[in-house]
């Protein structure tokens, strides 16, 4: 056979098969029921909206799906669009240098009740536009955005909704990228069936929003953390009229939410959940924790999970069932300002119980202010510069000293169970006592006092002031162990331990 005409032959049947398939030309092709169904290189609809899934009239149900593929650097300009109805519709912008780029809003999943919506952005393709809505305007609508792969990215100027008034899902996955302004995470105001979910996972993915970023809006709202990063301004967990308990995770290596500004966990209803799990972390500036009846509340209760805190953090509570704020199972929790509980007796709920509980790991401030009973030190280990409120190390938790800060002020009492340790790090003589504690000391379970890194060397008549009390004292330390190194004839004479708190060098004997 000819070549010319092998060629001819070989080029009509791949048109064929491209009819046979949808309309198509360059890298943009359409399926099913679509408007305008002109596709161009590059595809530019100018100020027309585009309709993909009953696309003759958006608000009825009777019409057939329909789905737009860019790929292969294909480009497509929009004025707006609407995706889904009854049948559905799907926009794909698949590989590098692929672009859509809509003027207008993007509204995945429209129209009728029991719509599918779904936008996919794969492997280094590109969507950006001024408004995105995923999930929009009825509880059985379901609209999806599946952003995965290297350097596929999102961008939203203007409002970002996810199950606005609808189910929506959002997904962010496989280092993909997401950068939105305003954010609303289940904004169906008037929904209570309403759902908005996000998840963002794998190592390279992040999500950068630079406007306000609210988790439950209006009706349920969840995000899911997992070995990615977030970063947001002033972000919300919960808001005044949700009635539901959003929640939010971070796990997973390199799992990080950073936010700027205020964090704010709770509704009105005091309802709303954030975990920290294993390997996650959560970096903030200043924190409130609004929660009635332990409806609201951050747990950072996993292996190598953390929440680093620059500023303060202030717990609000009434009619607690659970505590507000939980560090656990070897996590590290570090609060450089001030940590606050303002228990508060609400209606017909009394306060009830502790608002923040330390089970295990560390929790590290720069100073505490605990009103009485709303701490539960059951364990782990605790640092701050200055308490105000009675300190109960009554269970099995450890009271550390001289580390994070010089010393540790205590404007009350503190008592000490048989269970529990002080645990004392000193760096050189010292005629101030590292725990001043203005009321009453009493005392039982072990002391331990310990080297500072880097400390000087001492001498005889060298003295270190470890307690003091303002009040009475009672009670000994079950067990005393100074580890504070001598040099060969010298020893610690803690006779004066119970009198003046001090504990000093002398000749060995």
């Amino acid at each position: 056979m000819d070549k010319h005409i092998q060629y001819a032959l070989s080029a009509l049947l791949a048109a064929a098969s491209l009819g046979m398939a949808g309309t198509a030309h360059a890298y943009v092709t359409i399926t099913g029921d679509v408007l305008p169904n002109n596709p161009s290189d590059p595809w530019d609809l100018g100020s027309s909206v585009l309709r993909v899934g009953g696309a003759s009239n958006p608000w009825e149900s009777t019409f057939t799906s329909g789905e737009v593929s860019v790929v292969s650097g294909g480009q497509l300009f929009s004025a707006g669009a609407l995706l889904g109805n009854d049948r559905g519709g799907t926009v794909q912008v698949i590989g590098y240098g692929s672009k859509w780029t809509n003027s207008g809003s993007i509204r995945i999943c429209v129209g009728g009740d029991d719509c599918h919506g779904l936008v996919v952005v794969q492997n280094g393709a590109e969507v950006l536009t001024d408004e995105l809505v995923v999930g929009y305007r009825s509880s059985m609508n379901h609209g999806v955005l599946r952003v995965e792969g290297y350097d596929a990215t999102v961008t939203s100027l203007g409002d970002t909704y996810v199950g606005l008034r609808a189910q929506g899902r959002v997904e962010l996955k496989q280092g993909a990228s997401f950068f939105s302004n305003n954010v609303y995470i289940g904004g169906g105001q008037g929904c209570s069936i309403c759902n908005g979910q996000v998840t963002v996972a794998g190592s390279g993915t992040k999500w950068v929003s630079t406007g306000e970023f609210v988790v439950g809006a209006h009706s349920l709202g969840t995000l899911d953390i997992d070995r990615a990063e977030v970063s947001t301004i002033n972000a919300r967990l919960g808001y005044r009229d949700a009635l539901l308990r959003p929640k939010a995770s971070v796990s997973g290596w390199g799992g990080t939410w950073t936010n700027q500004g205020l964090f704010r966990v709770g509704t009105v209803q005091g309802n709303g959940e954030l975990t920290i799990g294993a390997y996650g972390t959560l970096v903030t500036e200043d924190t409130e924790i609004h929660s009635e009846l332990g409806g609201a509340f951050i747990k950072v209760n996993d292996v190598y999970s953390s929440w680093l805190n620059s500023g303060d953090v202030t717990v609000f509570a009434s009619g607690n069932r659970s505590p507000s704020m939980v560090v656990g199972k070897d996590a590290f929790v570090s609060i450089d300002g001030l940590l606050r509980t303002a228990p508060r007796a609400v209606g017909l709920y009394p306060y009830l119980g502790p608002s923040v509980r330390i089970e295990d790991g560390d929790l590290i401030a720069g100073a505490m202010e605990i009103e009485a009973g709303d701490l539960d030190f059951a364990g782990g280990r605790l640092e701050t510069g200055s308490f105000v409120g009675d300190l109960a190390n009554m269970q099995s938790g450890e009271l550390s000293v001289g580390e994070a800060h010089p010393a540790t002020v205590v404007v009350g009492s503190y008592s000490q169970g048989p269970e529990a340790a002080l645990r004392i790090v000193v760096g050189g003589s010292s005629p101030s006592p590292l725990l001043q504690v203005d009321g009453d000391l009493l005392v039982d379970g072990a002391l331990e006092v310990v080297p500072a890194d880097g400390s000087a060397s001492f001498q005889v008549g060298d003295t270190v002031a470890l307690l003091g009390w303002g009040g009475g004292l009672a009670g000994t330390f079950a067990a005393v162990n100074i580890a504070v190194p001598l040099a060969p004839g010298l020893a610690w004479d803690t006779s004066a331990l119970y009198t003046t708190g001090e504990i000093t060098v002398v000749p060995a004997t």
